[in-house]
């Protein structure tokens, strides 16, 4: 479920995906490719809040499905898909990425580079 907010929340929301970017890209530079690629999806979805604020005035709730829903349904009223597949692939990844025993490869941490 979506909530409302003032539209001028939106700048919060992408100053944080522009500090979580350039983490990413620190981390990218140093090899750290578990943090590059946590970062970067992180970056991805607070540009997408971001958006969502901006032009409609919500952000997804914590259920990070909603996203995709709110983001559809954004970029609805704009008639522009594009980042729509950047989103989901973010998602589906962020679990692996963030939560697994498992060390990120620089090829996947390199998939989320903007």
């Amino acid at each position: 479920m979506a909530r409302e907010l003032d539209k001028e929340e939106a700048k919060n929301y992408l100053k944080k995906a522009e500090e979580f970017l350039e983490e990413s890209k620190d981390a990218m530079i140093k090899s750290r490719f578990n943090a590059s690629g946590f970062n970067a999806i992180q970056s991805i979805i607070n540009a997408n809040d971001a958006l969502t604020i901006y032009i409609a005035g919500i952000r997804a709730s914590k259920d990070h499905r909603d996203a995709i829903k709110t983001h559809i349904e954004t970029l609805r009223s704009i008639n522009d898909s594009y980042g729509k597949r950047v989103l989901i692939n973010a998602l589906e990844k962020r679990s692996e990425v963030g939560y697994s025993g498992k060390d990120v490869s620089k090829a996947l941490a390199e998939k989320f580079k903007i």
